[in-house]
């Protein structure tokens, strides 16, 4: 096995770590927040930073016109602490499930269906979802990696194989995510529970590596 391929692996695991934490947590696992100025001081932050950065102002969870349903999650021996936004907005019903390091977005099978359209059809709506969702005005500073000031494209055309069940696609392989200096420069696309999902990198030139998942509240 050569490094790029080890590294691959690595990354794999780690996705599917974050995929399967989340997961983990029940329904009742999350504890309701009326007002979010109740979170830890340090999670409300981030989220605020993170949320502004990654989104579009219209379907920000933290956009109060959307009326977005909060709840936290603390760790346990084998879960993370998470926060957790429920929100509709622009057509979309989204669950956006923070981690200290990722930003899951879940999009419900209510307002996109994605398996029950045909292989192309899947990757282009995938696409138009980013589109929606995440914000466009965000510079890249990654070593090698060009600042483009459209959307998040992910699955890339013509690269990405069809978005199936238990799927997951990268906008760019090539960077590890270790190095991100935007969390733009890699996203990842999937389907999981029959539901697209978008998974991103809490990540920036200030931020070197990824920090205790579970010492966040």
């Amino acid at each position: 096995m050569n490094g790029k391929d080890a590294l691959g692996q690595d990354i794999d695991a780690r996705i599917a770590a974050w995929l399967s934490a989340v997961a983990r947590v029940t329904p009742d696992g999350f504890t309701p927040v009326a007002r979010f100025d109740d979170v830890p001081d340090q999670a409300r932050a981030d989220s605020y930073y993170w949320c502004d950065s990654i989104f579009r102002s219209e379907v920000n969870p933290h956009n109060e016109a959307l009326g977005a349903r909060h709840a936290l999650h603390a760790a346990t021996d084998d879960t993370p602490d998470l926060l957790r936004h429920e929100l509709a907005a622009g057509g979309l019903e989204l669950t956006v499930t923070e981690g200290r390091n990722f930003v899951l977005v879940q999009v419900e099978r209510s307002c996109l269906d994605i398996l029950s359209l045909c292989g192309p059809d899947r990757a282009a709506a995938a696409r138009r979802v980013a589109e929606a969702i995440f914000n466009t005005g965000i510079a890249s500073n990654t070593v090698g990696v060009p600042s483009p000031s459209d959307a998040v494209v992910c699955p890339v055309p013509d690269e990405a194989p069809d978005l199936e069940e238990g799927t997951t696609v990268s906008s760019n392989p090539a960077v590890d995510p270790d190095l991100l200096a935007c969390w733009k420069d890699r996203t990842e696309c999937g389907v999981r529970g029959g539901r697209l999902y978008f998974l991103c990198y809490k990540k920036s030139s200030q931020r070197a590596g990824f920090a205790n998942a579970c010492q966040w509240f």
